[in-house]
């Protein structure tokens, strides 16, 4: 049977954090100010500064193994989810336009 490793996010909240962790998002404070950018390493200093700028749970990136089965179950919910999403889009070529990108975006990886 193959199986596909491939990169994928998950939230964890700061006391699930350990030093070594990548960051699959930026992180910014209450205000909007960008504290960490996506694909920096976590340290026990980083998160620490975290905790005191009062940041609950971050997203950081996890290998994730998937079967060929699995990987197409998960095509299939992705496309769905769009679907549903832009299912009173109509015929709005910026509408389509933009559909047609979210999906890209969201199955990248996965093909």
């Amino acid at each position: 049977m193959e199986i596909d490793i491939m990169m994928a996010s998950k939230r964890f909240a700061l006391d699930q954090l350990a030093a070594g962790m990548v960051l699959a998002q930026d992180v910014c404070d209450a205000s909007g100010g960008l504290l960490l950018n996506e694909g920096a390493e976590l340290s026990d200093a980083t998160i620490a500064s975290l905790r005191r700028r009062g940041i609950g749970q971050v997203m950081v990136a996890v290998e994730e193994t998937l079967t060929p089965e699995q990987r197409a179950a998960r095509k299939a919910e992705i496309c769905a989810r769009i679907e549903h999403l832009f299912r009173h889009a109509g015929d709005d070529p910026m509408l389509l336009k933009l559909r047609v990108t979210l999906l890209n975006f969201r199955l990248a990886g996965l093909e």
